[in-house]
């Protein structure tokens, strides 16, 4: 670790086991400026910008370095730019959390993977229900299998479908970043996760139908996660008018 590295650590939501990436800036002289609220377990209760020791920051945890997006100033600038702001009050989050800070110090632009992983998702969710709705699969998709039984596709698979596959698909992406991996690595571990769980949901449903009723109906689910993907993808791409 060096001055002016962007470092983050493992920690867990207040009252849950679900964890996060904590971010911080290394000044050099064995402390760390960080955003972080006055109480943890208060998330949106307020919080500042601070200057702790390593060990404190750390807390035990194992510590990665983050280089993406790459910063666009040397290392002491990055180290002055977040030493100028200790004391800062004002944290939230969803819109002004450590990774927006701590990115900020490094890059000049605001900006929280964490935070578009989860909003991403959620409209991505959002999307595929919306365009399943508009494409009249309401109606339902019957497709008959090989030993001549029905396996039919409605909203009442495809709306669970949806948000267990996108649930997985969420998990997936996050834990990728968590480990170290890039946006475009987590996308794609998210979206074969999404695809695996849209596939065996949609089985589950053509389980009446036997071993062949599975087998359509994973098919079906597979190939709706993988044309919703591209709908949702281009739903939350648009540009708004």
């Amino acid at each position: 670790m060096a001055c002016g590295e962007r470092l983050a650590v493992e920690r867990l939501v207040a009252g849950s086991t679900v964890s996060y990436m904590h971010h911080g800036i290394d000044v050099g002289d064995g402390t760390v400026v960080h955003a972080r609220p006055d109480d943890f377990g208060r998330p949106f209760g307020g919080g500042r910008v601070v200057r702790t020791s390593l060990a404190e920051f750390t807390a035990d945890s194992h510590v990665r370095i983050v280089t993406e997006p790459p910063a666009a100033y040397p290392p002491e600038e990055v180290a002055a730019r977040a030493i100028a702001h200790v004391g800062r009050d004002g944290y939230c989050p969803v819109v002004d959390n450590c990774e927006h800070f701590a990115t900020w110090c490094a890059t000049g632009a605001r900006s929280s993977r964490q935070v578009e992983i989860v909003v991403s998702r959620a409209a991505r969710a959002f999307a595929r229900v919306t365009a399943a709705a508009s494409a009249r699969v309401a109606e339902g998709v019957a497709v008959r299998t090989a030993v001549g039984t029905t396996v039919r596709v409605g909203l009442r698979t495809l709306v669970p479908a949806a948000f267990v596959a996108e649930a997985a698909a969420l998990t997936a992406e996050w834990r990728a970043h968590q480990a170290g991996r890039s946006a475009a690595e987590s996308r794609r571990a998210g979206e074969a996760a999404g695809l695996a769980a849209s596939a065996a949901t949609c089985g589950l449903a053509g389980a009446a139908g036997g071993p062949a009723g599975i087998l359509t109906g994973a098919v079906t689910g597979a190939a709706l996660w993988a044309g919703g993907s591209l709908v949702a993808a281009a739903a939350v791409r648009r540009p708004r008018g």
